[in-house]
Formats: C-alpha cells, sequence, structure tokens
C-alpha cells in the first residue's frame, strides 16, 4: 500500500495536526510504509519531482505546535489527468 496527502486552497490553520493524523494512522494502524506529502496542492503532483516529500511518523513528529501546513497549499492548478498520471506513475493506491 502507498499512500499520498495534498492540502489544498486556503489558509487553514490545523492542517499540520490532520496531517500528522493520517500519516500516524497509516503508519501504525495499517502498515503502510511509504506515505508522500503533495507540496503546494495539487501543481505539485505534476509540476516538479521534488515536491513530493516522504512523511513517516518521524518526520511529523511535532508539526502539530507549528501553523499551517507543512506541505503548502495553493488555489487552482487543478489538472485531472495530469494528477491520475502522477499516481499511477508512483504506483499510490
Amino acid at each position: 500500500m502507498k499512500a499520498a496527502i495534498v492540502t489544498c486552497g486556503g489558509l487553514c490553520p490545523g492542517l499540520n495536526v490532520v496531517i500528522k493524523s493520517v500519516v500516524e494512522c497509516l503508519y501504525f494502524e495499517y502498515g503502510v510504509r511509504e506515505i508522500w506529502g503533495i507540496k503546494w496542492g495539487y501543481r505539485g503532483f505534476y509540476e516538479d519531482d521534488k515536491y513530493w516529500v516522504p512523511l513517516n511518523d518521524k518526520n511529523v513528529k511535532g508539526i502539530q505546535n507549528l501553523g499551517g501546513t507543512i506541505l503548502g497549499s495553493s488555489r487552482g492548478g487543478f489538472d485531472g489527468p495530469k494528477m491520475i498520471d502522477a499516481l499511477v506513475k508512483r504506483g499510490i493506491n
């Protein structure tokens, strides 16, 4: 199993808590060892491979104390076919 998390839209102060909780649940409850964070919203799926950052229980430790989202956010950039291609290419299921 492989998972990806993206944060999109306007400012949302509690997203780091959500990211941490989702990563920890996937990691500890479901045994998912490949979890990706997609930086800078929808465009992060397909604009640059460096926008795909690995997430795990260690690198999300303490992020709940930070404001906003460690992944960044943006509006727009939704290109369904490009996003699906990126997910398929990386085997995200």
